[in-house]
């Protein structure tokens, strides 16, 4: 993100509620320019990024799906690919197909572009509720609770954030608010876990607009995550990274949710190799219900100061609740 804001005029202030709820709605808020074609009203680009930050072009693409599914039907997946990199300083068009409406379950295709030339697309399925005798789930791991951690911010100004590009400001502007769960790993295990909220009070916003605002959360730190074993922000570290970008993105979303209250983001990394990273994601509420799951593949470039190319390996489990442990 630069030093000027390309969130427009809106002001946001941290004990500001119902500031920050607008802020919120603006992040995902779409203009109606034609049947089933709906513009964006906000972009944001990160600081040192190639384009706009894909999840809020995920979130908002998940807005424009749900505007034409009718009442009770719900998205149950969402799967995207990042075709160029968005510009923030021209609006995204979404444009809306409407594949398939059957009783149980419905389908649209949302393109996006920009000066006429398709930069993502998504396939959204949305499902009507249903009752079901069959549940499992993996356990919710153990880690300390949100009220018990800090803040990115507070991180950021300690510097205790390692490879952080953002200001402290910068990151008190977003209207996700994140606090990293803290791990003894000195390996570089492939994991990560973070709790995340939407800042301010959602409770008047319908569960389509708390979808979408954990699809614009889900892109923080999944990809990044199979960076992990690399520890590409020590000075000591043999390997520099040259490229990190997204390819894809897929959530499922299990149960209805609240993203203003406190979410748990446990992510992990099985395979890096050919210049592509792989990352997939568990999100559980405070009760421990798994709520939705993610899956991210991106461009993973580095350069290896050594000679030795080898592939790192590493041994994970979680068949046993004692494993779950971070």
């Amino acid at each position: 993100m630069s030093d000027k804001s390309t969130n427009g005029d809106v002001s946001l202030s941290m004990d500001d509620s119902s500031n920050t709820m607008r802020f919120n709605e603006r992040t995902l808020e779409l203009q109606e320019v034609g049947p089933d074609t709906y513009l964006s009203v906000d972009l944001w680009r990160p600081k040192g990024n190639r384009g706009v930050f894909g999840g809020q072009v995920i979130g908002q693409a998940l807005s424009a799906a749900a505007k034409t599914v009718e009442s009770p039907f719900r998205c149950n997946s969402l799967h995207c690919y990042f075709l160029a990199a968005g510009s923030n300083t021209e609006m995204i068009a979404y444009e809306v197909r409407r594949v398939r409406q059957g009783a149980s379950y419905c389908s649209r295709l949302v393109v996006a572009k920009q000066s006429g030339r398709v930069i993502f697309m998504a396939t959204v399925s949305f499902q009507r509720p249903e009752p079901s005798v069959l549940s499992h789930q993996y356990v919710m791991p153990e880690v300390p609770p949100p009220e018990d951690l800090v803040s990115r911010e507070e991180l950021i100004m300690r510097g205790e954030s390692e490879g952080d590009m953002f200001k402290a400001s910068e990151v008190s502007t977003l209207p996700v608010e994140t606090r990293p769960v803290p791990s003894k790993d000195k390996n570089g295990l492939p994991l990560n876990a973070i709790w995340l909220r939407s800042r301010g009070d959602m409770s008047e916003l319908g569960h389509c607009h708390h979808q979408s605002m954990l699809a614009y959360a889900s892109d923080f730190a999944l990809i990044s995550t199979a960076l992990k074993p690399f520890n590409m922000y020590k000075r000591e570290s043999k390997y520099k990274l040259s490229m990190l970008v997204s390819l894809d993105h897929t959530i499922w979303f299990h149960e209805p949710f609240r993203a203003d209250e406190w979410l748990l983001y446990v992510m992990e990394s099985p395979r890096t190799a050919s210049g592509r990273g792989l990352a997939f994601g568990r999100i559980y509420n405070r009760q421990g219900v798994l709520v939705a799951s993610t899956a991210q593949e991106g461009v993973a470039r580095g350069v290896n100061k050594d000679s030795d190319h080898t592939t790192l390996e590493f041994v994970h489990s979680v068949s046993k609740k004692q494993d779950a442990k971070l």
